[in-house]
């Protein structure tokens, strides 16, 4: 599924753009850009948070008598 919603944003990218560059701004063009490109931020930003090392983790080891 992600393969054809990347296909999809790869195919109509071009004419998106055009379109959305030649008409004015209004409300509804904004909504449109941020509930088409916000999912790709989101995943990007929660990659990296999942993939960076936690340098404030602390790791406490208690030892048994």
């Amino acid at each position: 599924m992600a393969t054809f919603w990347i296909y999809d944003y790869a195919c109509s990218l071009h004419e998106e753009w055009s379109f959305l560059l030649q008409s004015h701004w209004s409300k509804m063009k904004g909504l449109y850009i941020v509930t088409r490109y916000l999912p790709f931020i989101l995943l990007i930003t929660n990659l990296y948070m999942s993939f960076t090392p936690n340098e404030n983790l602390v790791v406490r080891y208690e030892v048994e008598s």
